[in-house]
């Protein structure tokens, strides 16, 4: 209890310092309500969107789509993405701020998918294997063989 006390005066002498002071403590406990507040909103929204999804599965599965079972998943999977679902989205976020900061600093010289361009393909290391594969006359010299 006796750090309680120097971690009250230094937050008091920094405030002083910046002329921000702390919230009162019944402010802070509202902050922490509409904080946790949100986060039990975003959850419930959550708890649709899979109720949903299961419903999207009957209808999928009804209109034989697919067969029956296909796209179950258990009990255990959703609760582990349910709860996973947030810091998931929350680090997409970042990710995101991250690019469009880059880009902003940067500029648009940071722009591109290098791997999906005809070098960055040429250049992979599977392209030598996967260009084994083909031929030399493409496609047609693969039929003309196969009917001899």
């Amino acid at each position: 209890y006796g750090l309680v006390g120097v971690k009250k005066d230094t937050i008091l002498k920094m405030a002083q310092s910046t002329h921000q002071y702390p919230l009162s403590e019944e402010n802070q406990l509202i902050t922490m309500i509409v904080g946790l507040s949100s986060l039990a909103w975003t959850y419930l929204i959550f708890i649709i969107f899979f109720y949903l999804d299961k419903e999207g599965i009957k209808l999928i599965e009804h209109l034989k789509l697919k067969p029956k079972g296909a796209e179950a998943t258990g009990f255990c999977q959703d609760f582990k993405d349910w709860i996973l679902m947030w810091p998931s989205l929350v680090m997409y976020s970042c990710v995101s701020y991250w690019a469009i900061l880059k880009v902003a600093v940067l500029g648009k010289k940071v722009c591109g998918h290098d791997p999906s361009s005809k070098e960055g393909l040429a250049g992979g290391a599977g392209a030598g294997e996967l260009l084994a594969l083909v031929p030399p006359g493409g496609e047609e010299a693969a039929t003309s063989s196969d009917d001899n």
